[in-house]
């Protein structure tokens, strides 16, 4: 299955999502910041990187412009997980877009089960081989 780069600072969403994708057979790399996501990018490739915005030391936006800027990361398929409000969350639309997200989801509006549906879907987009997950 895919290689995953899960970065998110909340350990329960952390557990609950690395579990749900290791159940659909995808290996999961974690970070809890931003700077740690860059780091581990210095010698993991992953086929997915699922990018929390509000993060301690860098926040989701400066990591996905790094990354952008990198010719070997920059083609890796990018979802953005937030709980912003609506008016934050429309105006971040915009920029996510203009950075060449893949998705954008509402943490609080999606179960595990969906962001990995999501995910998978995203996977598929990219032209990653991904058996199909049940509901």
């Amino acid at each position: 299955m895919a290689k995953i780069l899960l970065v998110e600072d909340d350990t329960i969403l952390v557990e609950m999502y690395q579990a749900k994708f290791e159940l659909e057979g995808h290996q999961v790399s974690v970070a809890t910041n931003g700077e740690e996501c860059l780091e581990i990018l210095k010698d993991f490739q992953p086929e997915l990187i699922l990018l929390d915005i509000l993060m301690p030391k860098l926040n989701g936006f400066h990591v996905l412009k790094e990354i952008k800027k990198q010719p070997d990361l920059r083609q890796i398929p990018v979802i953005l997980l937030t709980n912003l409000g609506q008016a934050e969350v429309d105006m971040n639309q915009e920029l996510a877009k203009a950075l060449g997200v893949n998705d954008y989801l509402i943490k609080s509006h999606h179960t595990p089960d969906e962001v990995v549906q999501k995910a998978v879907k995203v996977l598929g987009n990219s032209g990653h081989k991904t058996a199909p997950t049940e509901k």
